[in-house]
């Protein structure tokens, strides 16, 4: 670049704008892929589905918001003006973009001209998503077209924000650091191989920095008249692009060679704390795209059934049996009772009740095992170590009789919901296994059960009875009327009620294991082509694939059609038991199956996902099987000291709402935040030294300034040494700093002893050089310290 493309001073008049920036085509073609490689890893991620509509005019956007900003630093424009310019480009362009891309989905012809239609279309995809997500207080929306909005803002904004950076505030490190954040965030989320998209993007961001650098020793040398400033382009951007080159060669190097290992101990308790945020996304977050798991494991008060399960890999938890037990069983987390008729199922309107340890969990809640026959079943202790299920919920086989811990009981109404701990660590408990067998006193059997009559407690009633308008279709209701069907077949062969709750539940069961349904980890596709609208339930049997939410909800729901009571239970799968009693529960045994209330015999387990869940066993047992004692159907006293709480968040010591989590027992979290304020400290020290580089500033005053601070450190001027005699001395006690020092000097003779007007560049200048000479006085005033301290 030769001197006549640097930019006119600013106190020169404004005859024409160059078609060329000053800053070189090299640094718009740098900006520009830049803020490409964001909207090109959008694309890929893919998180709008094909169906609804192409997302590449990302692109185009990306483009437009560099532009915008480019040609208002080239006016002269204001920088607020120039964002306020684009702002209202973007609101009068995305909008059309968004309606294009849904009018399009819908497969008809698109008119861009018809402009009243496109803004109509875009203001009611707006509205509709208002109307779902804050009127109806639904957890997620069907819409898509908002996330044409979204995404194209975002690419849009980063446009803007990076060209301003470069062409306006001339702040290249800030552009790069921006864009920089937003492709890492895409590609933390996606799963798709983005590698190529960073290092287009390293190569971009390098070159922009020694292009920019090249630039300032240009308008340097201008300033200081040293010389032609073209001798110096060709020799930095030579050297720039070898440590470019030099610089990505070592990093796909160091990419292909290294090994993550040495860093998986720093995150072992990471992901526990994103289990709530993986939720958040679920309900957020369009169903596209090929989310990357967060790798946690965990349990919330709410869980979105979206279109993919993505299993975390690990030991979830190790389990130690005592005694020789060889019966195998689910393990129990949580229950969820209300569903939102959409695709959302949740705890809610709970309670919390403080348990001391080792004192009886369940005692004066309806789900107290000592209200049924036999006690609730047999005894077992198990002592749990957590691995990477970090939760602070006890895992338990069925009913969860006490805890070695202090404990919170959160209850549905009078009905256990979950029990968490605080403190981390191992614990131990005892739980009662419900006996099934024909032979054992009180064994539960399927002629027991046929023999349960369905009357219910009030509370039961109202709660796990309850089915949300537009939860069941006429798909689901084919299925009804077919397991309606099997069950009076059986119920006839067995010489039982046809109506009885028992040979229903096991139709139904069986049915969903059967060869008409399919298990399948991700049927996003089939969700977005066949269930536009529909809740999870009526999808599923639509779709009839899917995976273990699908199958719960779809059974607790039919059972609830049919009259019997029944709510979600979640938890893992049984793992693998050692002849110790030593079990190991893999992350990938995370599973959700169905509890049906039967009356004398509490909740009985159902597991409807076939290929993979634990069917349950239950024996035939005799034909003189007698009903058991139902009780009260009228809930027991509350407990005065219950803590109500929405939120879900039960801790003890707490109190309501408590979202304290269980210590860590990892270094992971802590060196994360130290990295973070490392990131902080070195952010906030580059800042202070770039904060105004260019702001003007008077000779006298930064002549002043420069005495007072080198006074401080014993390097003050003499009563009698002139300007120029004390620039020089200064001058040998920093050498670093003789170009600064000579051009502020220069200037306070000029304005004192010349009674000149210096213009704004030279003003500039005398500010930049104040800046970098007040830094530099700074660091040999403390070296000199450090030396006499010696």
């Amino acid at each position: 670049m030769t001197a006549s493309a640097l930019p006119r001073p600013i106190d020169e008049p404004l005859d024409r704008i160059r078609l060329r920036p000053a800053e070189g085509w090299l640094t718009l073609v740098a900006v520009v892929v830049l803020v490409e490689t964001f909207a090109w890893s959008l694309i890929d991620a893919a998180w709008i589905p094909s169906n609804q509509g192409s997302v590449g005019y990302l692109s185009f956007l990306a483009v437009g918001g560099i532009l915008v900003e480019l040609l208002g630093a080239k006016a002269g424009w204001n920088r607020w003006f120039t964002h306020l310019v684009g702002a209202v480009l973007a609101g009068l362009l995305l909008p059309l973009i968004a309606a294009a891309a849904v009018l399009g989905a819908l497969g008809g012809p698109v008119d861009l001209t018809n402009l009243e239609l496109l803004y109509r279309t875009a203001g009611n995809v707006a509205f509709q998503v208002w109307a779902d997500l804050i009127r109806d207080g639904r957890p997620f929306t069907s819409q898509f077209g908002h996330y044409h909005l979204i995404f194209g803002a975002l690419v849009w904004g980063a446009g803007m924000a990076a060209s301003s950076a470069v062409f306006n505030r001339r702040r290249p490190f800030d552009a790069v650091v921006l864009v920089g954040l937003l492709l890492l965030a895409n590609m933390s989320m996606t799963g798709n191989d983005q590698l190529v998209y960073l290092v287009v993007f390293s190569i971009a961001a390098l070159t922009l920095l020694v292009r920019a650098h090249t630039y300032d020793e240009q308008l340097t040398w201008i300033r200081r008249r040293i010389g032609d400033p073209s001798a110096i382009s060709g020799l930095y951007l030579t050297g720039g692009a070898q440590f470019v080159t030099a610089a990505v060669f070592g990093a796909l190097v160091l990419t292909t060679a290294a090994s993550s290992a040495p860093l998986q101990g720093m995150w072992t308790d990471l992901p526990s704390k994103l289990s709530g945020l993986s939720d958040l996304i679920q309900r957020l977050a369009p169903a596209g795209g090929h989310p990357r798991p967060f790798g946690a494991v965990g349990f919330q008060s709410s869980a979105t059934t979206g279109g993919q399960w993505l299993p975390a890999s690990g030991v979830a938890f190790t389990a130690k049996v005592e005694g020789n037990v060889t019966t195998v069983w689910r393990w129990m987390a949580g229950t969820y009772a209300t569903y939102d008729g959409s695709r959302r199922w949740s705890w809610d309107n709970t309670s919390s009740e403080i348990r001391p340890a080792n004192s009886p969990i369940l005692g004066d809640s309806e789900d107290d095992p000592s209200l049924l026959a036999g006690g609730g079943g047999t005894k077992v202790t198990v002592t749990i170590t957590p691995g990477i299920f970090q939760d602070p919920t006890v895992l338990s086989p069925e009913f969860v009789a006490s805890v070695d811990r202090d404990t919170t009981l959160v209850l549905t109404g009078d009905r256990f919901t979950t029990v968490q701990y605080a403190g981390g660590g191992p614990y131990t408990i005892t739980a009662l296994v419900p006996v099934f067998s024909d032979t054992a006193p009180g064994g539960i059997t399927q002629a027991g059960l046929r023999q349960s009559p369905k009357t219910y407690p009030d509370d039961i009633s109202s709660i796990y009875l309850q089915i949300p308008q537009g939860t069941l279709g006429p798909n689901s209701m084919v299925i009804f009327k077919t397991a309606q069907d099997q069950a009076t077949a059986a119920a006839n062969a067995a010489g039982a009620s046809p109506d009885n709750p028992f040979d229903f539940a096991q139709a139904l069961q069986d049915y969903l294991r059967g060869s008409a349904f399919t298990y399948n980890t991700d049927v996003r596709d089939l969700v977005d082509a066949r269930c536009g609208g529909m809740s999870s339930v009526e999808c599923f049997a639509t779709i009839r694939t899917g995976y273990c939410e699908y199958y719960a909800s779809l059974m607790t729901m039919l059972l609830r059609q049919d009259g019997i009571p029944a709510r979600i239970a979640y938890g893992f799968l049984p793992g693998k038991r050692q002849a110790d009693g030593t079990e190991t529960v893999d992350a990938s045994n995370a599973h959700w199956w169905v509890e049906a209330y039967f009356a004398g015999y509490g909740w009985i387990e159902f597991d409807p996902t076939g290929t993979r869940g634990f069917e349950p066993f239950i024996p035939a047992g005799g034909p003189k099987e007698t009903a058991r004692p139902i009780g009260t159907t009228t809930p027991r006293q509350r407990n005065p000291d219950r803590n109500p709480d929405r939120n879900g968040s039960f801790l003890p010591g707490g109190g309501a709402g408590s979202t304290a989590q269980p210590p860590s027992t990892s270094s992971g979290p802590f060196a994360v935040v130290g990295g973070l304020l490392l990131l902080v400290v070195v952010a906030v020290v580059v800042t202070s030294r770039r904060r105004r580089p260019r702001l003007p500033m008077d000779p006298d005053h930064a002549w002043g300034g420069v005495g007072k601070l080198a006074s401080r450190f014993g390097l003050g001027p003499r009563p009698a040494q002139t300007v120029y005699e004390y620039a020089g001395a200064l001058a040998d006690a920093v050498p670093s700093a003789r170009i600064e020092l000579a051009t502020i000097a220069r200037a306070k003779v000029e304005v004192a002893y010349g009674r000149q007007s210096l213009g704004p560049d030279r003003l500039k200048a005398v500010g930049s050089a104040y800046r970098r000479l007040r830094f530099a006085i700074v660091r040999r005033g403390f070296g000199r310290f450090v030396r006499r301290s010696r």
